[in-house]
């Protein structure tokens, strides 16, 4: 009984949000920077708003067509970036985020009926990607992979 006690605490303590004090010294202990953050999140709202305005709809659009349309975003996002001084290469982040929209944007009905479902898409990433948000353990801990994943991809 005294094991599933801890358990249920340290679960309400996921939910739960961290101390300012608390984010910041994991922010430390993973060399998280805020400039860089913006950078990041800048990256995905760029990204986000290429995919949400470009998309044609499932009408005209299949799996396969979405996977392109990713794709060509994706291009696009990077290009726009790398005219402005940065450059992310490789496959994993690339990887990460067709596998995001995959899951969470492309199979939605709702996509071209609802556009607060783009809104929301967007601003989980805000919140994500945000220095200073307050977050529970869960969403820093997503914070600080997803924020790995970029640092890897950034050319430096």
């Amino acid at each position: 009984m005294e094991e599933i006690d801890k358990t249920i605490e340290s679960l309400s303590d996921i939910k739960n949000p961290m101390s300012r004090e608390g984010i910041l010294i994991l922010y430390s202990a993973n060399n998280i920077r805020f400039e860089r953050c913006e950078l990041y999140s800048d990256f995905v709202q760029s990204l986000l708003t290429l995919i949400f305005d470009t998309y044609l709809g499932d009408d005209v659009t299949d799996s396969v067509e979405q996977i392109k349309h990713f794709k060509w975003c994706w291009g696009k996002n990077i290009s726009n970036f790398k005219t402005e001084g940065f450059e992310f290469k490789g496959d994993t982040l690339y990887n990460y985020f067709l596998e995001f929209m995959l899951e969470t944007y492309y199979p939605l009905t709702s996509k071209t009926i609802n556009p607060k479902t783009n809104g929301n898409i967007l601003k989980l990433w805000l919140y994500l990607l945000s220095y200073d948000n307050q977050k529970n353990v869960s969403d820093v801990d997503t914070m600080i992979d997803v924020y790995k994943l970029f640092d890897e991809s950034l050319k430096k």
